[in-house]
């Protein structure tokens, strides 16, 4: 994902895994069974003592690979980094997007202490 301001409108500043997979598109479908279909080709071709199973693997690891990228390209039209007006159409911009203040980790925020779990200590004992 490129850092700095997205160049369209926002769909939506926070994609979880299900909305990116509701805003696929057919050319989405399309690369996934091109990707996994040329790497089971590579597979069969270059896999001679046991070309099936060769061929299956490949088709694995390339429906994981297509699986990624796919995910990657729906996520960065939802936050508007890529061409998004499909998106517009379908789930509408995002008017008010959350800004949320970057946190250094060097300095975290104090918590409320707790009630630990140990009881507290007798010093009458080491007399």
């Amino acid at each position: 994902m490129p850092f700095g301001e997205p160049e369209y409108p926002i769909v939506n500043d926070d994609p979880e895994l299900d909305d990116c997979i509701k805003s696929m598109r057919r050319g989405d479908y399309f690369n996934v069974g091109a990707i996994t279909s040329a790497s089971w080709a590579y597979g069969y071709i270059f896999g001679k003592p046991a070309r099936m199973a060769t061929a299956s693997t490949a088709a694995a690891l390339g429906f994981t690979f297509a699986s990624f990228l796919i995910i990657q390209d729906t996520r960065s039209r939802l936050l508007g980094y890529s061409p998004n007006e499909t998106e517009q159409k379908k789930f509408g911009i995002q008017r008010h997007p959350q800004k949320r203040t970057p946190q250094d980790p060097r300095y975290p925020t104090a918590l409320k202490p707790s009630d630990t779990p140990r009881p507290t200590l007798n010093w009458n004992n080491y007399d």
